[in-house]
């Protein structure tokens, strides 16, 4: 390699844009659907890994109030276009995180399993733990230029209200729930425990006939079961125990 020659490029190199994205695929054959995580969708908060410079999560330029991309670490800023894919309703147990070991202990499909699952706890463990209700709502993002990727949307305590206001509004709309476009917008809210940051979700048009077809194939691999959330990297592990967040 002539030492004049860039070992790594930031813009995509002329050899490789003329492959076809698409083909090819050569060196992950033997990855399969149980070998991928779904991106999350992340709103920052003051106390989020993301803003902390001394935290290896930490994004640069990132303030509170911008939503990104747990996985690939994109800050898509204050304001992000989903097209909404499926919707799943769980019960997560946490444990406080000042507790030293605090964290995500298991994810359930109704409140009595959760709380089967909590009573097998440690009682010393079961007072450090609460049963949250959330509202797993899978997604398109939609970016600027056309393109569109998977995530999972988190919305428990406060958002479980906007989640149940943007299920209505869904139901309103009628047709497949990937027939629309929904804006979502983050805005500073006041709770018990004072400021933190929540979302605000509006009608923002319809999804070009590529997206469509994408969260159709996206809705069907959850719903049969392929595609899941991988709690080993749920960052929300992170999060306070709040009545706000």
């Amino acid at each position: 390699m002539s030492k004049n020659e860039i070992a790594v490029q930031e813009e995509l190199p002329a050899y490789l844009a003329k492959q076809d994205p698409e083909a090819g695929g050569r060196g992950s054959e033997g990855v399969s659907t149980d070998d991928l995580v779904i991106p999350r969708l992340e709103l920052a908060q003051a106390l989020s890994p993301c803003i902390n410079k001394k935290k290896p999560e930490y994004i640069e330029g990132i303030e509170i109030g911008d939503l990104y991309n747990n996985i690939t670490r994109e800050n898509y800023g204050p304001n992000v276009n989903v097209v909404p894919v499926l919707f799943k309703k769980e019960y997560l147990i946490w444990k406080d995180r000042d507790s030293g070991d605090g964290g995500f202990r298991g994810a359930y499909p109704d409140h009595d399993l959760a709380e089967m699952a909590l009573a097998e706890l440690d009682e010393s463990e079961q007072s450090l733990c609460e049963i949250v209700d959330t509202a797993q709502q899978f997604v398109m993002i939609i970016h600027d230029d056309g393109s569109f990727e998977e995530a999972v949307f988190s919305m428990a305590k406060s958002k479980m209200k906007v989640s149940k206001n943007w299920n209505s509004l869904i139901r309103l709309n009628g047709r497949d729930r990937f027939s629309r476009v929904y804006a979502i917008a983050s805005f500073e809210d006041k709770g018990n425990s004072g400021e933190f940051q929540n979302v605000a979700v509006t009608n923002a048009g319809f999804p070009s006939e590529a997206v469509y077809t994408a969260a159709e194939e996206v809705y069907e691999s959850i719903a049969s079961g392929k595609k899941d959330i991988d709690r080993s990297v749920d960052e929300a592990a992170d999060k306070p125990l709040r009545d706000d967040i």
